[in-house]
C-alpha cells in the first residue's frame, strides 16, 4: 500500500547565479526546506501570498550578510533568501521542479 503524509515537507537542493560587484557570476547551492500545499488549500490563499510564502519554511547551507557584517539566521535568513530576486526566482523553479521531476512520465 502506498501512504502519503498529506502534511508532508521536504527540503531539495536549489543552484543559483547571481553577480557580484565586478560583474562576475557566482554560482552557489543551498538548500531550501518546503511543505506540500494542497491545491484546495493554495486557492484559500489571500491574493497577495507570494508562493514562498506559502511553500518555504527554511532555508540552509547560504550565508548572507546583514547590514551588521553578521550572517543572518532564521527568519532574517529565510525573509532575505525571498527578497533577493536571484535567489526566489531559483527556488520558485526549484520547488516546481521538486513537484513535477519525480511525476512526469517516461518517454
Amino acid at each position: 500500500m502506498f501512504k502519503v503524509n498529506r502534511n508532508r515537507t521536504y527540503q531539495y537542493p536549489v543552484t543559483a547565479t547571481v553577480y557580484d560587484a565586478e560583474g562576475k557570476e557566482q554560482t552557489g547551492k543551498f538548500k531550501a526546506h518546503f511543505r506540500v500545499l494542497p491545491h484546495d488549500q493554495a486557492k484559500e490563499l489571500p491574493e497577495d501570498t507570494t508562493l514562498l510564502d506559502a511553500v518555504l519554511t527554511s532555508v540552509s547551507e547560504i550565508e548572507i550578510g546583514g547590514e551588521d557584517g553578521q550572517p543572518l539566521a532564521g527568519n532574517e535568513l529565510l525573509e532575505a533568501v525571498k527578497n533577493d530576486p536571484a535567489l526566489s526566482a531559483a527556488t520558485v523553479g526549484a520547488y516546481h521542479e521538486s513537484i513535477a521531476k519525480k511525476n512526469r512520465p517516461r518517454t
